[in-house]
């Protein structure tokens, strides 16, 4: 009797320490594989089983899966773990323990009758002997199932090795539902932050005190903040958006309707220098219960769309204004001409004095200026037929640096040209580009009569997708002058507006006109005191330009 107890105390001890062995792992994450390794390594060591493999149940495709099997050849181990069972298709006795979650013992495949065709070709298969099959359950769900079986030659599994077993699968299950469900959670974590770092939206999460607790990439990119730069979490939402409309209410009201902000138009001036507009929206993080727990503000940069709404508006007034000059321009050169041959009749007349003569000739100079006013007028409003060609931009440019240079060695400039490489050819009026140019490095020119730099550069970029900006070929002319007074900088593309007393105010209008017709947009972008930089794109498509 007491050697009986001895020996259940003992078994006893060892179901304990077995059962210890993989509760360690709840202890810590851990995949499902290694829960798998941990269980299987204690069933050959601990419970003293050679052979050993668990299956778990795939619900979606209704089958039962190995997951993991051991004790036999690595050629049959990847045959098993290749050919999962069928719940509804193959009767055996894998799929009836999966299905009724209870245990089943076969000592003699060949003499016991419940036993299948299909029980009968694994057996020989696989060359086993007595097996035994118990559930792996879950609050009366079955999620799998763990097998052992010994040789053909081995001794029979003992009632002793079935209960301890069946004791092991129970704690087993618990395990591995632990392992699945810690796997679930990391696949959401890690499809949530695929989300957010895919999202061209900048999200900035927060607690409920304004500090900063999360931000994804496209809100980094936004704000100017580079990769390698520390994120400024542990920094506080108003100490990056110092100035939005209603952030302290949102932190300091408890109602949920002071906690919403709705497309907040923002300036944010990036560490770089440059300024962004921002539209911003805020709305709080609820827990389940629906208390504030946070707040999320997503960022968007509307930049571009605002360039673009800017440059469209500027494209309309300037059409309006070419109908207009247009029809103006007519109206006066008319008159124009009618005085011009009366002033020429008067000039053959021999007793007009000299005085007079003088007179006459001086209004012949102002009315050829007129004429000259008149002209720019029409090219501005109406360009003459345009004569495409396909050439190089480089090569134009280069058609310019003669008098370019020329010009720069008179007001004491430092020129410089930078060519970029395996640019395209570009279906272009080779001419009016040319004058298109020149006219701005005109300007630049004449913007620096201290001195300074000026610089042209061609390049090959694409667009940003959104038309404003088609990309293609790009040349931008850089001066470091004064700069443009930003209440002057939308008005002068406008014709005959100009800062210069012996300027028409016609040079740009004409630039951006000519540019226009090339399907190409012209930018500027200037600060006081800093320089001017004109940026001036023409797209390389099939369709040459002025045609559709």
């Amino acid at each position: 009797m007491m050697r009986r107890n001895a020996i259940l105390n003992e078994a006893s001890n060892n179901i304990l320490a077995n059962i210890y062995r993989i509760s360690i792992l709840m202890t810590r994450p851990s995949s499902t594989e290694q829960v798998l390794t941990q269980i299987v390594d204690t069933v050959k060591e601990g419970l003293g089983f050679n052979r050993c493999s668990v299956y778990l149940i795939n619900r979606e495709q209704q089958t039962l899966e190995c997951k993991f099997i051991t004790g036999f050849t690595p050629e049959k181990e990847r045959l098993v773990k290749a050919k999962p069972f069928h719940l509804k298709r193959h009767a055996c006795i894998e799929t009836r323990v999966a299905q009724t979650g209870e245990p089943v013992l076969v000592k003699d495949f060949e003499a016991d009758p419940t036993m299948t065709d299909i029980d009968r070709k694994v057996t020989e298969r696989m060359g086993r002997g007595c097996t035994l099959y118990v559930p792996l359950t879950i609050k009366g769900t079955v999620i799998g199932i763990l097998g052992v079986d010994k040789r053909q030659d081995e001794a029979e599994i003992t009632e002793h090795e079935f209960v301890s077993l069946s004791i092991f699968a129970g704690y087993a299950s618990i395990v591995i539902e632990n392992s699945r469900l810690y796997e679930a959670l990391l696949n959401e974590k890690k499809f949530s932050e695929t989300v957010l770092n895919s999202s061209v939206t900048g999200i900035v999460t927060t607690d409920i005190n304004g500090g900063i607790t999360s931000m994804n990439p496209a809100a980094a990119h936004i704000m100017g903040i580079n990769a390698s730069d520390s994120l400024p979490e542990h920094r506080f939402i108003d100490e990056v958006f110092p100035a939005i409309p209603g952030l302290e209410r949102i932190f300091h009201f408890t109602d949920m309707e002071s906690r919403y902000i709705e497309s907040c138009e923002y300036h944010f001036r990036k560490n770089s220098g440059d300024t962004a507009v921002l539209h911003i929206n805020a709305s709080p993080l609820c827990d389940d219960a629906g208390r504030a727990m946070g707040m999320i503000f997503t960022v968007q940069d509307v930049t571009s769309l605002k360039e673009r709404e800017k440059y469209l508006q500027r494209v309309n007034r300037l059409i309006s204004l070419g109908e207009l000059a247009a029809g103006v321009a007519h109206e006066i050169r008319n008159p124009l001409t009618g005085i011009g041959v009366v002033l020429d009749i008067l000039r053959r007349r021999k007793e007009l004095s000299l005085g007079d003569l003088d007179l006459a000739e001086e209004a012949m100079a102002e009315i050829d200026r007129l004429e000259r006013i008149v002209a720019g007028l029409l090219d501005f409003a109406r360009p003459k037929d345009f004569n495409f060609e396909t050439i190089s931009i480089n090569d134009v440019v280069e058609g310019m640096l003669f008098l370019i240079k020329k010009q720069c060695r008179n007001q004491n400039l430092l020129f410089n040209v930078r060519y970029g490489k395996n640019i395209p050819a570009v279906r272009m009026d080779q001419e009016k580009i040319r004058q298109a140019l020149l006219n701005v490095v005109i300007n630049a020119i004449q913007s620096m009569p201290g001195g300074g730099d000026l610089t042209i550069e061609t390049s090959c970029r694409d667009g940003d997708g959104g038309g404003y900006d088609p990309g293609g070929v790009v040349v931008t002319i850089r001066d470091t002058g004064p700069g443009i007074p930003e209440q002057h900088r939308d008005r002068i593309f406008d014709p005959f507006f100009t800062t210069h007393s012996d300027g028409t105010g016609l040079g740009l209008s004409i630039t951006h006109s000519v540019i226009k017709e090339h399907n190409g947009t012209i930018t500027v972008d200037s600060q006081e005191g800093r320089g001017t930089t004109f940026t001036i794109s023409l797209p390389v498509d099939k369709q040459s330009p002025g045609e559709g």
